[in-house]
């Protein structure tokens, strides 16, 4: 089976924890493509053309979910074209404090980082 290609949502903010995400699951050596948000970030005249279009490419979408995801554009934008395309969108819980899910993400869930809930999550695409 091909490696199911997931968008990665986050604030620019916790740009450290979609790093420890990406590294941790490709030493796992689990087969799955991650993509991230344009480099020109959300300021970019494209940058919301270029998610889009990343997106749509994608099989589903994660959003890590911290204290920073519900006032940046950078994490809210892609959670909206996930709804709004129809993409599988789950939440991951990046801290114990900060979980507040987005109401842009619909009635999809969240959950706590652990890779049994990734590979579900991949397994269901």
């Amino acid at each position: 089976m091909a490696p199911k290609t997931v968008y990665l949502a986050c604030a620019e903010e916790d740009e450290l924890f979609r790093r420890l995400f990406t590294t941790q699951w490709s030493r796992a050596g689990a087969s799955a493509r991650f993509l991230k948000s344009p480099a020109e970030g959300p300021n970019s005249p494209t940058w919301k053309k270029d998610v889009l279009e990343r997106i749509r490419r994608s099989d589903g979408v994660i959003a890590l979910i911290g204290g920073y995801t519900p006032t940046s554009d950078a994490a809210l934008w892609p959670i909206r074209c996930a709804t709004a395309e129809g993409k599988p969108l789950m939440g991951l819980w990046l801290e114990s404090e900060h979980r507040e899910k987005p109401a842009a993400m619909g009635s999809a869930r969240c959950h706590s980082w652990t890779w049994e809930n990734v590979g579900e999550f991949l397994d269901a695409l």
